[in-house]
């Protein structure tokens, strides 16, 4: 049983998604089941379209979805809408693309690789009177709205404490989890922090001041300002298990939400409560989220939870780790191959991975033969590439173009 919230009161006569990974697959499943059998829906996938079409037609969903390795042409851009999520590094293309055809547009996080084009992208649906909407899907999860109202009526918040870990290895929606190896972690996961420490300390400015890196880059402690109290974040990818939880301290008894699990659960005190008691009858927040965006683009009221601000903010924190994590890697990685000549572990792996990937995707073949000329070179004792490298202003294109 579910309630009334499963389908969108207004929508758009056409909805494209432009993607072809797993959480495109996720969103176009939500979709098909909170959109009319009359609304079109078509994914556009550039380089995955086929593996996207047989995927539908093992859903059932063959005669319900278009598949296309084009991107979509509109026929009306007050009856069209579109959802960004293709690989990060694309986003900016792809929302441009729909924004100058005047079309409703929702991007997946992180909304482009810069503030400044994250910016450029906002100005652009202003000057198009088109509608661009950031997901900020935990705002739309019952168990943060119940945590964020113990929050407010707390006194005096003196601290944060965030924990965001993925295993090596974890399976979602039935499909294997995989992230973007070109894009850092602080990249991919601040969005949904910020948004959450904005739902809880709202109004107040979100600053990077601090940041550990561990790991080769799999582990980062941040420690950030929301006005003058501090947050610290420690995001670890290839941990030992998901994690998911915040922690408040307070004046008087200290506050946590845990979801790891979701809908999770809440501790106040000595106070443990179910995060979300209507988990199972209502909708859950990714169709929550979809559904305002669609009554939105559909010429319904919008949704503050979707605007475009909180996005926009959260890329200007996003620069501010930029810097700072550029500023620790190099060093570490520099420092990590002229201590251990001849040797590749997982942490310089991993590094070398991300910043061969941070142009666009490598075949892995290519990939472990750069990283395998990486080592070889590390044990010779002509050090003068490591040099280079250190100077270089984009390392990345160093490593994409050691002879192999």
């Amino acid at each position: 049983m579910v309630d009334d919230e499963t389908r969108a009161v207004a929508c758009p006569d056409r909805i494209a998604l432009i993607g072809g990974g797993r959480w495109a697959r996720v969103l176009t499943q939500v979709l098909c089941d909170l959109v009319p059998r009359a609304v079109e829906v078509s994914v556009h996938s550039l380089h995955n379209a086929e593996s996207m079409s047989a995927w539908a037609s093992a859903r059932g969903l063959g005669q319900r979805i278009r598949v296309s390795a084009q991107w979509p042409q509109f026929l009306s851009a007050g009856s069209s809408a579109v959802i960004v999520a293709n690989a990060a590094r694309d986003h900016e293309r792809a929302v441009e693309y729909a924004l100058s055809a005047g079309v409703a547009v929702l991007v997946e996080k992180p909304i482009a690789l810069t503030a400044a084009a994250s910016q450029r992208l906002a100005k652009l649906a202003r000057d198009r009177n088109a509608f661009l909407a950031a997901t900020q899907v935990f705002l739309f999860a019952r168990y943060l709205e119940r945590f964020a109202k113990l929050v407010s009526a707390a006194s005096d918040v003196r601290s944060l404490r965030i924990r965001w870990t993925d295993p090596k290895v974890e399976n979602r929606y039935g499909e294997q989890k995989q992230y973007d190896p070109g894009l850092p972690i602080f990249a991919d996961w601040l969005p949904h922090v910020l948004s959450i420490v904005e739902a809880l300390m709202p109004n107040l400015p979100q600053r990077c001041e601090k940041l550990g890196f561990l790991r080769g880059g799999a582990h980062l402690e941040l420690d950030l300002m929301l006005g003058d109290v501090p947050c610290s974040v420690q995001l670890m990818r290839n941990g030992d298990r998901r994690q998911r939880s915040i922690e408040v301290t307070t004046a008087g008894e200290p506050l946590q939400l845990d979801f790891s699990k979701e809908p999770g659960t809440i501790i106040s005190g000595s106070v443990t409560m179910d995060g979300d008691p209507d988990w199972e009858v209502k909708q859950r927040p990714l169709a929550r989220m979809l559904t305002a965006f669609l009554n939105s683009a559909g010429g319904g009221e919008r949704d503050s939870r979707l605007n475009i601000d909180s996005g926009l903010r959260a890329s200007q924190v996003i620069d501010q780790a930029s810097d700072l994590y550029r500023s620790a890697l190099m060093p570490w990685l520099i420092a990590r191959l002229a201590s251990c000549p001849g040797e590749i572990d997982d942490e310089l792996r991993y590094a070398l991975n991300e910043m061969l990937q941070s142009q666009g995707s490598l075949p892995a073949v290519t990939i472990e033969q750069r990283i395998e000329r990486v080592r070889q070179l590390s044990g010779v004792a002509d050090t003068s590439w490591l040099s280079a490298l250190s100077k270089a202003q984009d390392p990345s294109m160093i490593l994409r173009s050691i002879a192999i």
